[in-house]
């Protein structure tokens, strides 16, 4: 699993990242399902009517951000491995004051 930012993005750029996988909907609907269940890629993607690659895609996203994690499990039926994918629990807190903080620590007081 990669580093994940979410509790406390240390950077302006990262709190943009997050903020820009967050904004896409699509990506909203896939953590609200696997908050209920883990899954795997192929069955999110048909869940939400969109195909394999862009719910790959989606997904890289959400996972090199921290948001969700995988983990490779054997298929009962046919024994094929596939890696199913699970929410990591975060909680964004966001307000002005660690907005001008992630700021202060760049040195930017300016913004624009």
């Amino acid at each position: 699993m990669t580093e994940s930012i979410l509790n406390k993005p240390e950077t302006p750029s990262q709190l943009l990242r997050l903020l820009g996988a967050l904004s896409n909907p699509i990506r909203l609907r896939m953590l609200a399902l696997l908050q209920s269940k883990p899954m795997h890629i192929y069955a999110l993607a048909k869940e939400l009517n969109i195909s394999y690659p862009l719910a790959h895609l989606y997904l890289a996203s959400l996972e090199s951000l921290g948001l969700v994690d995988g983990e490779i499990k054997e298929g009962i039926a046919d024994r094929r491995e596939r890696k199913e994918y699970h929410v990591v629990p975060f909680e964004l807190v966001l307000s002005p004051r660690e907005i001008f903080k992630l700021y202060e620590k760049k040195g930017e007081r300016r913004v624009g």
